[in-house]
């Protein structure tokens, strides 16, 4: 599968934010704390029980819940077919 929820990511992959989805709050906290289409993204650190998860996207890195993660649309950056 080509795209993939943030939250699906693992360390060996990287790609590319695809969308932002959820609700209009939702995309709107996102885009304003600096998460927005067309930046790389890979994942950093995760916990062991399934908590927040570390994710480098841009130049910076960000904590988020698996809740806003699933809404966050990746496209790999192995992968190049993403319908």
């Amino acid at each position: 599968m080509a795209c993939v929820p943030l939250s699906e990511m693992n360390k060996q992959h990287s790609g590319q934010i695809l969308r932002l989805r959820g609700s209009r709050s939702l995309r709107q906290r996102l885009a304003a704390i600096g998460i927005l289409k067309g930046q790389p993204v890979s994942l950093k650190a995760t916990t062991l029980w399934g908590g927040p998860r570390v994710y480098t996207i841009g130049q910076h890195q960000y904590c988020l819940r698996h809740e806003e993660a699933c809404q966050i649309e990746v496209q790999l950056a192995d992968i190049a077919d993403c319908a």
